[in-house]
C-alpha cells in the first residue's frame, strides 16, 4: 500500500514526501506548483531565465522527489501565486482566496487517493476537504501542522483582550480571521483522521485535549540544514549581550513581553535585533526606550550573518506547532531562550542548551535573560551544546522517522505513531 501526500508550495522542502519515496511508500504528492527540474527543458529554460526566477522555480523541486511522483493543480497554484502578488487586495478577500486554494488541493487529493487506492496524508488546512473526498479504506493520517486551532484561539482570544493595543497584529491570525464556518471545518480536521503526526510535544498535548488517544500521535520534530547555519570562528567578545529575534514580528510570537523584558534590563548591558516580517505598524516598538534595531526584511545571507554574531536567541512565542527558527539558531551555535508553547521543550534540555519558561511572563523572560548576564561563561557554554544537540536533529533523521512512523500505520503492527521519534 502507497500514501498520496497534500500540501500547498515546498512545505519543509518536501521532506515528507521525500521521506515516503525514498520508503517505498509515496503514491504521489498532491501540490499547487512543482518544477520539473530533471526535465531537458526546464533546465535550458533555466538557463536563459533570470537568476531571481529560476531560483524561485529551483525552490519548487526536491532532487530527490521526481516530478513524476508529483501531481500539480496549477489552477489552484497559479491562483494562490497571484493572490501573493497583489499586496493591494483586502485582506478578507486575500483569506477567502487562499483558504479556496487549499479546498481545490484537498479535494483532488482525496479523489485520488480514493481512485488509487492508497492510503491518505494531509498537512492540516487541506485535511477537511482532503478527507470528506477520500472514499478509500485505507488511513487517514493527518500531519497537525500548529497546535490545535481551538486551544491557540483560546490563547489568542485571551492576549487581545489582555492587550488590546495587539489586537492589529492578532486578528490577522487565522485562529481569530477565519470566518466561523470555515473556523469549524479546520478544527474538525483532527477529529476526521485516524493518526496524527506531529512535530513537537506541546501540538501533541493540544490534540489530546480534544479527545484523540496520545498513543497514535507521533511527534517527529523538524531537521536543519547543517551546512546552512553554522556557528561563527573564534569566542564571541560583544560588548553588550547581543539578544536576537526572528519571526513574523507580532504579539503572538510574545513581542510585548519581550519588550517589556527588554525595559526592565540595563540598556547598557543587553541590546536586542529583530528580525521578521512586521504585520502591525510597530507602535510597540516607537513607545520603548530600550536598545532594540529592527529589520523588517532581511536576506538568508543576511540572517545568516545575524545569527553568528549575537549572543543568545530569544522567541518567547504563545504557540507555535515548532519553530525552525529555534533550530536554526541551535545549529547557529547559540543558546535558546523560549518557551514551553514552542518545540523548545523537545530540543533544549533545562540549563543545557538554554532556558525553557512559560509564556506571556515578561518578568520571568527578564530573568532568563539576567541569568546569561550574571553568567557570561554560560553563552559560550551552552551556545556549543546547542551546536551539538542541532546536530542530532537532521533532515535524513525526519525522513527516516516520517517513513518508520507511517510504515507502522500501513502495516497495523502497532498503534500508529506511537511514541515520540526522537
Amino acid at each position: 500500500m502507497k500514501v498520496v501526500v497534500v500540501h500547498r508550495g515546498a512545505r519543509d522542502n518536501y521532506q515528507v514526501a521525500r521521506g515516503l519515496h525514498d520508503g517505498g511508500m509515496l503514491e504521489a504528492l498532491v501540490t499547487d506548483l512543482y518544477w520539473p527540474a530533471e526535465q531537458s527543458w526546464a533546465g535550458a529554460f533555466e538557463r536563459i531565465a533570470p537568476a531571481r526566477v529560476s531560483g524561485a522555480l529551483r525552490a519548487r523541486y526536491a532532487e530527490t522527489l521526481p516530478a513524476s511522483s508529483v501531481v500539480s493543480c496549477r489552477t489552484s497554484g497559479l491562483s494562490s501565486l497571484a493572490i501573493s502578488k497583489v499586496k493591494s487586495l483586502p485582506f478578507d478577500w486575500q483569506r477567502d482566496s487562499m483558504r479556496w486554494c487549499d479546498r481545490q488541493l484537498g479535494t483532488h487529493a482525496g479523489k485520488l487517493a480514493t481512485a488509487r487506492d492508497a492510503a491518505l496524508l494531509s498537512y492540516s488546512y487541506y485535511g477537511h476537504s482532503a478527507f470528506s473526498s477520500y472514499s478509500g479504506k485505507h488511513p487517514r493520517i493527518l500531519f497537525q501542522l500548529h497546535p490545535h486551532p481551538a486551544r491557540v484561539r483560546t490563547i489568542l482570544r485571551r492576549e487581545r483582550m489582555e492587550h488590546p493595543e495587539c489586537a492589529s497584529s492578532l486578528d490577522k491570525e487565522w485562529e481569530l480571521a477565519l470566518p466561523e464556518e470555515d473556523f469549524t471545518r479546520l478544527a474538525q480536521e483532527a477529529q476526521m483522521a485516524e493518526h496524527w503526526l506531529v512535530a513537537s510535544s506541546f501540538t501533541k498535548e493540544t490534540l489530546v485535549e480534544t479527545g484523540i488517544p496520545g498513543e497514535r500521535i507521533g511527534v517527529i520534530p523538524y531537521g536543519i540544514d547543517l551546512q546552512g547555519f553554522v556557528p561563527r570562528k573564534g569566542k564571541r567578545n560583544n560588548a553588550k549581550l547581543q539578544l536576537l529575534f526572528v519571526g513574523t514580528i507580532g504579539q503572538r510570537k510574545g513581542i510585548k513581553y519581550l519588550i517589556e523584558a527588554m525595559e526592565a534590563l540595563p540598556k547598557d548591558a543587553v541590546e536586542l535585533t529583530v528580525c521578521g516580517r512586521a504585520v502591525d505598524d510597530l507602535a510597540l516598538f516607537k513607545q520603548s526606550k530600550a536598545a532594540i534595531r529592527i529589520f523588517p526584511s532581511i536576506s538568508a545571507q543576511g540572517l545568516r550573518e545575524m545569527y553568528q554574531s549575537s549572543d543568545i536567541f530569544v522567541f518567547p512565542s504563545l504557540a507555535e506547532g515548532f519553530a525552525q527558527v529555534l533550530l536554526e539558531a541551535m545549529a547557529s551555535g547559540l543558546a535558546i531562550i523560549s518557551t514551553t508553547r514552542t518545540a523548545a521543550r523537545d530540543l533544549v534540555r533545562q540549563g543545557k542548551e538554554g532556558l525553557v519558561i512559560e509564556p506571556g511572563d515578561a518578568a520571568g523572560l527578564a530573568g532568563a535573560i539576567e541569568h546569561f548576564l550574571q553568567r557570561p561563561d554560560d553563552v559560550e557554554a551552552m551556545g556549543q551544546a546547542a551546536r551539538r544537540r542541532a546536530e542530532y536533529f537532521t533532515w535524513d533523521r525526519f525522513r527516516t522517522n516520517v517513513a518508520e512512523a507511517v510504515g507502522q500505520i500501513l502495516q497495523q503492527e502497532q498503534p500508529a505513531g506511537a511514541g515520540r521519534y526522537v
